[in-house]
């Protein structure tokens, strides 16, 4: 399912599409980027990857493995330790189209990111969850703000912190969920609240699973340093709230052959604009800033397909149609390729093809007309077509390493090692990469 997160005062959806988790297991994540086109995802400052194992796909798991062998699941409360898992991530960008100059300039950005992610099982069919995150970054477009190089606004720290609720039925094999969290950055403080529920169908081979979150933000206002004294009077609001539900539909086609089906609605207003965004007019000495509805919908679907093919090679194809109110329309292709080279190593090859629309209100620098109600120069929103391709490791051990050789101490379960490289036809060109530590105490 698509989840989202809150940063920058925009809320980006998480698609599945974008995933650096490239392992055999149903994962659990929010990989989350700081630009508007949700049609476009891809690693970006502020990931946020949980490799973990949701309550609904750890579920139907168990149905599956339940009805092939006719025998119930073991009874989780004799093997439930606490999970710990500690993720830290990079990322590099370059490239010459900045919202902050106008569509034009460096978009040169660095980021790095810890995240430390808590499970701990109450009894044997609830759990508590806690996640913490930690991330700084260094941008020589943000820099262009004001005339000032090398000023406060060329980096940021961004803290989240995030509690959530589990909850089995082991009669009726339903879940739900529930949590709540905030965020908070120099120039944007959010609060969020989401709850799901995850319903098996009677035929033992499907499943539903709804989704809903909310996130209420309040901008501090900074504007561009030569119009800190002109009026705004479009700018009527610092607050910016954001509604998103989710329905996927999963099946067992076949021991070999799952897939699920997703779709979704969000809606969002208030400020959707960034206040820092500079946009250029023809004859026109002093720039705008930019401008956009203060509301917007979004729409996507989304169709995943895994294939077991056997000999420890499993293929995973996803592809997404994305539309919106403000124009954009978006297709999005991936295949993976999962090995599992012997019981403890794996590797996934992963490649995903992205093409969208440019929305309505795009244009580059010095391209619009003077009689336009909406405007901006960001490329995010532009039309382009990109290409990610990266290469994911993981190694779970059939055994676990003890430290020192005291169980107390916990016990590494696993370490997955995954980088990626995205290029993007307006010349954007990023690097990636994740490192997650799994340990179980």
């Amino acid at each position: 399912m698509e989840k989202y997160v809150e940063i920058r005062g925009n809320t980006w959806k998480c698609p599945e599409t974008c995933r650096l988790a490239w392992t055999s297991n149903v994962f659990h994540d929010n990989l989350c980027q700081v630009f508007r086109s949700v049609a476009d995802p891809r690693a970006f400052p502020c990931v946020s990857i949980r490799f973990l194992i949701s309550a609904q796909s750890l579920l139907f798991l168990l149905i599956l493995c339940g009805s092939a062998s006719g025998q119930p699941a073991p009874d989780s409360a004799a093997r439930a330790p606490i999970d710990i898992d500690i993720l830290f991530n990079y990322y590099d960008q370059e490239g010459s189209h900045s919202a902050v100059t106008g569509g034009i300039g460096t978009e040169a950005l660095t980021d790095y990111d810890t995240r430390i992610i808590v499970l701990i099982p109450v009894d044997s069919v609830s759990r508590l969850s806690a996640e913490a995150g930690f991330n700084t970054y260094t941008s020589a477009s943000t820099d262009r703000i004001d005339s000032r190089m090398s000023s406060a606004s060329s980096s940021d720290i961004r803290a989240s912190v995030q509690l959530g609720w589990e909850q089995e039925k082991p009669k009726t094999q339903q879940a739900y969920s529930w949590g709540m969290g905030g965020s908070v950055e120099s120039d944007y403080l959010s609060m969020n609240i989401h709850g799901s529920f995850y319903q098996p169908l009677k035929d033992g081979q499907s499943a539903l699973y709804l989704d809903a979150q909310a996130f209420l933000g309040r901008w501090v206002l900074y504007f561009p340093e030569e119009l800190r004294d002109t009026v705004q009077p479009f700018i009527t609001t610092d607050r910016r709230f954001a509604y998103h539900f989710n329905l996927q539909y999963q099946r067992a086609v076949n021991r070999r052959t799952s897939l699920a089906l997703s779709t979704g609605f969000s809606y969002q207003h208030g400020l959707l604009s960034t206040p820092f965004h500079r946009v250029y007019f023809p004859e026109e000495e002093l720039p705008r800033i930019e401008r956009l509805p203060g509301r917007r919908w979004q729409w996507p679907v989304s169709l995943r397909l895994h294939y077991f093919a056997g000999g420890g090679v499993a293929t995973r194809f996803f592809y997404r149609y994305y539309l919106d109110g403000f124009g954009i329309r978006a297709h999005s292709l991936e295949l993976e390729l999962a090995l599992k080279l012997s019981p403890a190593f794996s590797l996934t090859p992963v490649y995903r093809y992205h093409r969208q629309r440019a929305a309505d209100y795009f244009q580059p620098y010095l391209g619009h007309r003077h009689g336009a109600a909406f405007y901006t120069s960001d490329f995010d929103l532009s039309a382009f077509s990109s290409h990610k391709m990266g290469l994911g490791i993981r190694l779970s051990p059939i055994w676990r390493w003890r430290l020192l050789g005291k169980r107390k101490l916990g016990e590494i379960t696993g370490i997955s090692l995954r980088a990626a490289h995205y290029r993007r036809s307006d010349g954007l060109r990023a690097w990636m990469g994740s490192l997650l530590w799994e340990w179980a105490f």
